[in-house]
């Protein structure tokens, strides 16, 4: 698997206008454009939002979720979910749509520059499975209907996005994000109730990751705590995404499952460049991270994987949301990620 690019595009930004965030993903993901958030501009332009907009049922107040499976506009939608998963015209799948103020724009630059990638998040089954099982104040993950509810919503949104990608540039390859914030709390989730296996877990990814792939789409799964990648490898997901700056060694402890995955054209995103504090960002220059995400590749490498399959395999970004720093530590971040980008040299 190649991509254009070896900056890969992470984060809401913090700009103000439409006109200031085209301006950046233009200019640094051309070949890989984003759907970024945009919460100064819209409260309600998050990754929750955008996934759960029009579900059947869910209804988001306040970051909240808050779900309702009873009565019979529910099962209405529910049919209409399973349709446009079962068959995902745009006629089914329009009920579903993805609203953001940056889509227009985000459309226009595929367009424009014949976008080699182009890049959307959403939020990934198992967190979903989480947030609604929560909202319905009891674990609902093995409940068959209730699985088919947060699988098809997840992937009702992305196929949308798919086909809406391919009208305006065929050949552009999207990459769907799943965007696992609750993963890292899978050991913890397990013990409490271990009818959530990992099998069960692998499966439920499997299936969201076969389905999107089947549609042309190569498929990410990000989460910024330590997990276990083992199972969204396993699962058959293309890229990886996880806080290389605060969890630098997630990966040396599965260095056979790594090498499995690289051979088989998996690709690492390491976010490497720090995002958390303005004082972080302003201490910031390109040597240094370039030697710290070098020293990085290294630990692994000293975990048993092959150099070339460490460098050659890299990606980096900032190292998660960028919305609550001041424009201009944003852009210094990103800059800096884009040009550590240029940096990783090829291994043969």
């Amino acid at each position: 698997m190649k991509l254009k690019s070896r900056c890969f595009p992470m984060g809401a930004l913090p700009y103000n206008t439409i006109e200031s965030a085209t301006k950046l993903v233009a200019k640094f993901f051309d070949q890989m454009p984003y759907l970024a958030e945009l919460p100064n501009i819209s409260k309600t332009d998050t990754v929750l939002d955008r996934t759960f907009y029009n579900i059947p049922g869910v209804e988001i107040k306040d970051t909240k979720v808050i779900l309702q499976t009873s009565g019979h506009a529910y099962q209405q939608g529910l049919a209409k979910l399973e349709k446009a998963f079962s068959n995902p015209t745009m006629e089914n799948l329009e009920p579903f749509k993805i609203e953001a103020p940056f889509m227009e724009k985000y459309l226009q630059i595929i367009k424009k520059f014949k976008s080699a990638n182009a890049v959307i998040n959403l939020l990934g089954p198992f967190t979903i499975s989480q947030l609604l099982a929560v909202a319905a104040e009891e674990q609902m993950l093995i409940d068959r209907s209730f699985k088919k509810l947060y699988i098809h919503a997840v992937c009702v949104k992305a196929l949308w996005m798919i086909n809406k990608i391919k009208e305006y540039c065929p050949t552009t390859v999207p990459i769907i994000v799943l965007e696992e914030s609750l993963f890292g709390q899978f050991g913890s989730i397990r013990r409490e109730n271990e009818d959530i296996t990992i099998e069960m877990v692998t499966n439920t990814f499997a299936k969201v990751i076969g389905k999107l792939k089947s549609a042309g789409a190569l498929v990410a799964i990000q989460c910024l705590d330590k997990c276990d990648w083992k199972i969204p490898i396993n699962a058959g997901v293309d890229i990886i995404s996880f806080d290389a700056y605060n969890n630098p060694n997630n990966l040396c402890i599965i260095p056979d499952k790594i090498i499995d995955f690289i051979s088989h054209g998996g690709k690492v995103n390491w976010g490497i460049v720090p995002v958390m504090t303005e004082a972080m960002v302003t201490a910031l220059n390109i040597d240094y991270a370039a030697k710290r995400l070098y020293s990085t590749l290294e630990g692994l490498i000293l975990a048993g994987v092959p150099e070339r399959f460490a460098y050659n395999s890299a990606l980096v970004s900032i190292q998660g949301d960028a919305s609550r720093l001041p424009v201009l530590f944003a852009e210094k971040a990103i800059i800096l990620a884009s040009q550590l980008s240029k940096r990783i040299p090829f291994k043969s």
